[in-house]
């Protein structure tokens, strides 16, 4: 590589390895391996991810996931699955464990940022410092810190970024290529989200576009090019999409919670932002311990750092006196998300459930990404021509930064007599016993902190200085809440000792009832679905988050069966050895002396067939959900086999199609970077 080309790659790189500092040191517990990640990322998703890693290094296909909740199909977009290019990528490279885990998580962090970089400095802003410290604000706002359990709303705010890139790039310049760009972006998101992202923002891609066709019905010599290229993009999507939404429709119907939540009012609204927890727009750390009815401070963090907060009245003001109707618009539509965020605290979130697919999800507070998303936007917006310098020079904003300082005094002065029981004679002690008072007390002080260092810097104009600070901001105030929402008080090799995997799938010899799936630790902590991991198959209730069948495991009527090896038949006579036992394929050696029947203990989905002696025989449904065949007497091989040719045949195309474009990308790059370096300066 030649010295220019050396030059340009450093100047491209530099703000996206500035945005992955940030990144790292904000998420420094889990970035330099120190603790390890808690809740629902180590009790669903982590689990899942080791399954599908350790079916594809013992050549299974890892469609079927045989020791959850008694056997589930991976088929679908509402868990991560056989669709997700990212899944199958981080599944093979790594022998999965924490650290894999810790690696794809910081991963999707850091691609929020980056991904949001892209669009602002590509299609919004200007100026690279603007772009540069909005990307870091959406990549540390508070619902990223506050949803670190959930992989799947993670890797929706990475990949959401890209989406409206791509669809922008796709209307400044339609092309074939553009239309392709938009699709595998659009694949990427739909496929590895948690499903609420995907109807969220389908829809708002349907208004937004709507919109701009009305404001551009004049201009027909070009409208038409470009809706042609758009129905391209949209067909070229629906083909690549449609294999997993089929599968996902077709796995509804086997589900408990396929049907529509509305109509159970309290569960449909809980996980809202309680109006009240907007105090988290200046004080992040404060909800940690803010509490409410039927909510949770993982989902009442609304933080997107002092700069946005700073730079929303300047924005206001230049947005009203340019009449910048696009950015009123974008602001209306951050009011309504908000509003929507709010659960039944207001109508609007019920109203939005005549549109078709709302009414499936819960969490109301997960619109609270598009409010922060859509403030981001506005900013991004207004300030699209003007230079960082300038905007934070103005009065309005040092007004800004004025009042704030003035808010964080008033409240540091209210709650200095939390400071009488305050004591930190250890982190783990702390983050017990951390009152609310304490919390706000500990956020205003140092948010006084560092809007006291922004004004002192600004009025001195030094202003890479003063964007170091913001920056600071936002890597404090995640660091701060990390140990509340983002690890636990152990270390990676020890959940990896708890959570050991067993080599290969060995034979199950203890009966499903004798398995445990629920593991409690010494110090008293619970661990689900720790069978997958000695892959094991056990009817003993776990944490099974989406993963459930309507007839999952064996109802009370089939408490005879309870006390049952993996494979048994009714008659006790019967000498039974498991010769083989994989995700997809258990096959028995069975000796009985009259006819009778062979039951294996996973549930029943399309996709499932018996052979006995390599002849294809009927599966017998009965009140189980079990499957179980007829066997002649003597001496026969039972194979129970699971197949979706369609399924493993449509994702391995998508991966093809995604990885293709991708590598295409790769080389255009390296070419653009030839190109420009070997032109005269």
């Amino acid at each position: 590589m030649d010295e220019q080309t050396c030059f340009r790659l450093k100047k491209i790189l530099r703000p996206y390895l500035f945005i992955s500092f940030c990144g790292l040191l904000a998420f420094a517990p889990v970035s330099f391996m120190l603790r390890a990640l808690k809740n629902d990322i180590v009790a669903l998703e982590y689990p899942i991810n080791h399954f599908i890693s350790q079916s594809i290094r013992n050549g299974e296909l890892p469609y079927w996931f045989n020791t959850w909740g008694m056997g589930f199909p991976l088929q679908s977009n509402l868990t991560w699955g056989v669709y997700s290019t990212p899944q199958l990528f981080f599944s093979s490279v790594f022998d999965y464990n924490m650290y894999a885990l810790h690696i794809e998580f910081l991963f999707f962090i850091l691609l929020s940022g980056w991904s949001m970089y892209y669009l602002l400095k590509n299609f919004l802003t200007k100026d690279e410092k603007m772009s540069r410290l909005l990307a870091i604000c959406y990549m540390l706002s508070g619902f990223m810190v506050g949803s670190t359990q959930w992989l799947l709303y993670i890797t929706a705010a990475a990949f959401i970024p890209l989406v409206i890139a791509s669809l922008l790039k796709l209307l400044q310049g339609p092309s074939l290529k553009n239309s392709v760009q938009v699709a595998v972006c659009y694949t990427l998101m739909f496929t590895s989200v948690y499903a609420a992202f995907n109807i969220i923002t389908t829809y708002s891609i349907a208004v937004f576009l709507a919109i701009w066709l009305w404001e551009h019905r004049k201009e027909k010599a070009t409208l038409l090019f470009r809706l042609r290229h758009l129905i391209t993009a949209a067909l070229i999507t629906a083909v690549l999409c449609f294999p997993c939404l089929y599968f996902t429709i077709e796995l509804l119907n086997h589900l408990g919670r396929g049907n529509a939540i509305a109509a159970d009012t309290s569960f449909f609204n809980s996980n809202y932002l309680h109006p009240g927890a907007l105090s988290s727009m200046l004080f992040p750390f404060s909800s940690v311990r803010l509490v409410f009815a039927n909510t949770e401070g993982t989902m009442l963090n609304t933080y997107a750092g002092l700069f946005v907060l700073a730079l929303l009245p300047v924005s206001l003001w230049f947005a009203v006196k340019e009449k910048n109707r696009s950015a009123l618009l974008m602001i209306a539509v951050a009011l309504l998300f908000l509003f929507i965020s709010f659960g039944d605290t207001t109508p609007a979130r019920n109203a939005i459930n005549l549109l078709p697919g709302f009414s499936y999800f819960r969490n109301p507070a997960i619109f609270r990404f598009y409010f922060i998303l859509s403030l981001i936007l506005f900013t991004a917006i207004v300030l699209q021509n003007r230079k960082f310098e300038e905007t934070i020079g103005t009065k309005i904003f040092r007004r800004m930064l004025w009042l704030l300082a003035a808010i964080c005094l008033v409240v540091l002065i209210m709650n200095i007599d939390s400071l009488k029981d305050f004591s930190i004679t250890s982190l783990a002690g702390f983050i017990k016993t951390v009152s609310y008072p304490q919390t706000i007390f500990i956020n205003s002080f140092v948010q006084l902190l560092l809007i006291g260092l922004l004004l002192v810097f600004i009025r001195a104009k030094r202003w890479k200085i003063a964007k170091l600070v913001f920056a600071a901001d936002l890597v404090i105030n995640t660091l701060i809440c990390t140990p509340f929402f983002s690890v636990s008080s152990y270390s990676l090799p020890e959940v990896n000792n708890i959570l050991k995997s067993e080599k290969g799938f060995p034979v199950q010899q203890d009966t499903v009832t004798n398995v445990s799936a629920v593991f409690r630790d010494e110090k008293g902590n619970t661990w689900q679905n720790i069978n997958v991991f000695s892959k094991k198959v056990s009817t003993q209730d776990s944490y099974r988050g989406p993963l459930v069948l309507k007839k999952s495991g064996l109802s009370d009527s089939d408490r005879v069966y309870l006390k049952k090896p993996l494979v048994f038949s009714n008659d006790d006579s019967a000498e039974i050895k498991v010769l083989l036992q994989k995700p997809s394929h258990v096959q028995a050696s069975v000796r009985i002396k009259e006819w009778g029947s062979l039951t294996l203990l996973q549930n029943y989905y399309p996709g499932w067939s018996a052979y006995v002696n390599n002849i294809e025989v009927k599966i017998i449904r009965g009140g189980h959900s079990a499957i179980s065949v007829i066997i002649p007497e003597g001496e026969t091989i039972v194979d129970f086999k699971y197949e979706r040719k369609a399924v493993w045949m449509s994702a391995l195309l998508v991966h093809l199609v995604v990885i293709t474009f991708g590598l295409i990308k790769l080389r255009d790059l390296i070419k653009k970077l030839r190109i420009r370096s070997s032109s005269p300066s």
